[in-house]
């Protein structure tokens, strides 16, 4: 890789030189208006100046386009974008006309994480050339203002603030609108999500934690270009009919009032290309699949939480964080589960119903950051092999029906910060974690030495 990127610098120097490239060109100097507005916006503005590192480098004396943190110009020195992003600003944002009106080639907006409070102005909202707005986690209340006339957005995210209220109707005309983060906030009320079918280029849908009841009807599938759909904690009863959503990698329908199996079709979403769902916190029972057919580049699965039942789903060999924990699976661990895991992160089966032992396949996960087998009714020994999973950061095994002695190996998982071995039928010595406490081991009565206080003969 270092051999690439080496060659391609090379080769970059090498055609600038015989053609006269430059690779890099100067910033356009700043309109005196445009400063002269900035410096009235950053004296409208509270914040922390130990603590900022854009707008308490912003004054008279220094070019405001090449030089002021978080500001970018076009050719003609007009400001097209502002981040003031984590600036410890704190209070109101300036809701005068006058504060933002001169700044009609703003394109980018951001003051995200920052302490913001109030109401968002609608000065802000009719910009005439603003596509993107950041206004994410910060502390803005209220009702959002409906506009009579919508400017040009395509991005918009006030995500974790305090906004209440329904969603205004000027939302529903965006119609450039790419992107639209509401989730984290106050907003209440019933919602269909066909008021979204006129917005057709639709990129990314996020409604997540708010005091929403949404349901879906048949115009929202017209969104074709939805690439990530975020519907957690809305009051949903039903399943979206998401079959049409031929470009969808990212689903999150968790934490709603979900039942019965979880539809065939909806491994299929994004013509199974599908790269995140999250499932969990619902009344699922069942998976309609059987053998299981995963979408095969999924990254994250996600069904903890539900009262699934019958086998444990062998997921795709890709899979980074699969959490199966808080379910009624009742069937054994398959014997080659282990080598589906090669490349998992997070894996937890925890507090179900599983039978048998541990495979021995469990040392082919060597990626595994977090193991979490807990509160089950797994039998026989630990398998000493877990000491090859080097990587490894948690390890549950407690409240199972696991006998013999803890392997020797398991101290070679020096990454280790927590161990849970309780509540077993283990013996023997305990070996020398370099992490560990007695309520590590408690629960097993045949165990000794440190750190229980029980001795070996």
């Amino acid at each position: 890789m270092s051999f690439q990127i080496t060659t391609s610098c090379l080769i970059l120097l090498f055609v600038s030189f015989l053609f006269g490239v430059t690779t890099t060109r100067s910033a356009p100097p700043c309109l005196d208006d445009q400063k002269d507005l900035l410096l009235a916006l950053r004296n409208h503005l509270t914040f922390d100046s130990s603590l900022s590192t854009k707008l308490v480098g912003w004054n008279q004396s220094v070019e405001c386009c090449a030089n002021w943190g978080g500001v970018a110009c076009d050719e003609a020195g007009h400001v097209t974008r502002l981040d003031l992003s984590h600036e410890s600003i704190h209070g109101r944002i300036p809701s005068s006309q006058n504060d933002w009106e001169g700044l009609n080639r703003l394109e980018y907006l951001s003051m995200a994480y920052n302490s913001l409070t109030g109401e968002l102005p609608r000065s802000l909202l009719t910009l005439p050339s603003l596509d993107d707005l950041d206004l994410s986690y910060n502390r803005l209340s209220g009702q959002l203002i409906d506009v009579v006339q919508p400017r040009r957005l395509r991005n918009l995210d006030l995500s974790n603030n305090r906004f209440e209220g329904p969603i205004p109707g000027f939302i529903f005309k965006l119609e450039a609108l790419s992107t639209l983060k509401l989730s984290a906030n106050k907003f209440s009320g019933r919602l269909e999500l066909d008021k979204f079918g006129k917005l057709t280029d639709l990129y990314a849908l996020d409604l997540s934690y708010n005091d929403l009841t949404v349901s879906v009807s048949a115009n929202f599938s017209l969104l074709s270009k939805l690439n990530s759909i975020m519907l957690a904690s809305c009051n949903m009863k039903e399943v979206p009919d998401l079959k049409n959503q031929s470009r969808l990698l990212m689903l999150d329908l968790s934490d709603n009032h979900l039942s019965g199996e979880i539809p065939n079709w909806i491994w299929e979403v994004g013509n199974g290309y599908l790269r995140f769902l999250n499932l969990s916190h619902n009344k699922f029972s069942g998976l309609q699949i059987k053998p299981y057919t995963f979408p095969f580049l999924l990254d994250v699965l996600d069904l903890h939480s539900n009262r699934l039942e019958g086998d444990i789903p062998v997921p795709p060999r890709r899979v980074y964080i699969l959490d199966y924990s808080n379910n009624n699976f009742k069937s054994s661990i398959p014997v080659d589960f282990g080598n589906v895991l090669r490349s998992t992160l997070f894996f937890s089966v925890a507090n179900n119903k599983l039978v048998g032992g541990i495979p021995e396949s469990i040392r082919n996960a060597t990626s595994l950051r977090v193991l979490n087998l807990s509160r089950n009714a797994l039998t026989g020994p630990i398998p000493p092999l877990i000491g090859n999973l080097k990587d490894l950061r948690s390890l549950d095994l407690s409240v199972n029906l696991l006998i013999g002695s803890i392997p020797e190996e398991l101290t070679n998982l020096t990454q280790l910060s927590y161990l849970n071995l309780s509540y077993n039928h283990l013996s023997g010595r305990i070996p020398k974690f370099q992490t560990s406490t007695e309520l590590s081991f408690e629960g097993n009565e045949r165990l000794c030495g440190p750190p229980l206080k029980k001795s070996c003969a």
